[in-house]
């Protein structure tokens, strides 16, 4: 009897580990992949990124050392005729993704989120190509529930992470960051940054690109914040960066409050280090910055966010005692009083920062790798898991 021909996925190691990592549209979806990409490259793989085109990944993907390919994907908003374009944009994207696997005989596909990685995963089961998924969100995105039910494992950044998952498929690994958030040295970060000992230094971001009812409750507050011996890190977002420094002109420097109005920060990493207390968004990666640094937060939700998963976010942190939430309609009136309340009480600061840190999964990238070599098995498990798990024992115990 004529022996099976092999399929893409289920050959015998040759080379170098073969990786694809499909997600981006925003962020959220690109950046932890980016931190998985990373330790990959540390293992000794080769990795390939599949995004949309025109999308985030694009240029951002490239900047990082790491190629790209392109495959066509689209959401199901729009009506009826919104849903008709993308079944038929995601058999298209299907198909290219098919002909892309094809030629780049991966070992294994990693999906982080996005329309994109319907097609690209959806390809690699067709080839059967082993795959896991990663979400960063409290509830699971569309296109992660969709695809869950054909990948191995899906990679989740909460433990109450279980809408619509598969439970026996559930790893429990936390949302991957740079390791350099993690590793900045603080007292380095506020001489680089020139703030004096023991001078509480607030951070209001808004994310990449700001967010205006946070610059309003800040502009608001810093007529009370005026006598106040602290430091104000405020990320405006680029395009609200005139807007703030017209309506501040004349009204800084009349007290010892340092206020410094910033456009846009590459190194948000120095930031994280210099600061005592946050306020920012509760978008996913935002999170787990801020939990690997053990950080206290004030977290405003952003209203508009899809099925409103930053609220269940926020809540996770508020739960655990390392975080207060403020509402967008509520973050004006109530960001003096809050601030000021948490400054004054240091002790309360300093258990909000422990259950922060206590939340904290620095060494998530890692975990991730993990889980994906352990479904590859065999002689992969043996030769490429080596350095990476090395340096989960390593981030585990630093952690510890």
């Amino acid at each position: 009897m004529q022996e099976p021909k092999e399929r893409v996925g289920r050959r015998k190691p040759e080379g170098a580990l073969r990786v694809v990592l499909a997600g981006g549209g925003t962020g959220g979806h690109l950046y932890p992949a980016l931190a998985v990409a990373e330790r990959f490259r540390e293992a000794g793989a080769r990795v390939l990124f599949v995004g949309t085109p025109g999308g985030l990944g694009a240029k951002v993907v490239p900047e990082h050392g790491f190629p790209i390919a392109f495959v066509r994907a689209r959401g199901l908003g729009g009506g009826l005729l919104g849903a008709l374009k993308a079944v038929c944009m995601t058999v298209w994207g299907l198909l290219q993704s098919l002909l892309l696997l094809h030629r780049e005989r991966p070992h294994l596909v990693v999906g982080s989120g996005g329309y994109v990685c319907v097609p690209v995963l959806l390809g690699a089961v067709l080839l059967r190509i082993p795959s896991i998924l990663m979400e960063q969100n409290a509830i699971p995105g569309k296109a992660i529930r969709f695809m869950a039910r054909f990948a191995r494992k899906v990679c989740v950044s909460f433990p109450g992470c279980r809408f619509g998952l598969p439970e026996a498929r559930i790893e429990v690994t936390g949302n991957p960051i740079r390791q350099d958030i993690v590793t900045r040295d603080r007292n380095q970060a506020r001489r680089d940054l020139d703030l004096p000992e023991g001078r509480p230094c607030l951070l209001v971001t808004g994310a990449s690109q700001g967010a205006a009812s946070l610059n309003r409750a800040v502009l608001q507050a810093l007529d009370a914040w005026q006598s106040k011996e602290w430091t104000i890190l405020h990320l405006t977002g680029p395009k609200h960066l005139d807007e703030v420094l017209c309506q501040t002109s004349g009204r800084i420097g009349q007290g010892p409050l340092d206020y410094r109005p910033i456009g846009y920060q590459e190194d948000i990493a120095e930031l994280y280090a210099a600061a005592d207390l946050v306020v920012c968004r509760a978008g996913a990666t935002t999170l787990a910055e801020i939990t690997a640094r053990g950080l206290p937060a004030i977290l405003v939700p952003y209203p508009f966010a899809a099925e409103r998963h930053q609220d269940y976010n926020a809540a996770l942190l508020a739960e655990r005692g390392a975080a207060q939430i403020l509402s967008d309609e509520q973050v004006e009136e109530g960001l003096q009083e809050m601030v000021a309340e948490l400054f004054a009480h240091p002790e309360r600061l300093q258990d909000m920062a422990v259950a922060s840190a206590a939340l904290g999964k620095p060494e998530a990238a890692a975990r991730v790798v993990k889980v994906a070599l352990e479904q590859l098995g065999g002689e992969w498990e043996q030769v490429a898991a080596a350095g990476a798990r090395a340096r989960l024992d390593i981030a585990e115990r630093g952690h510890g």
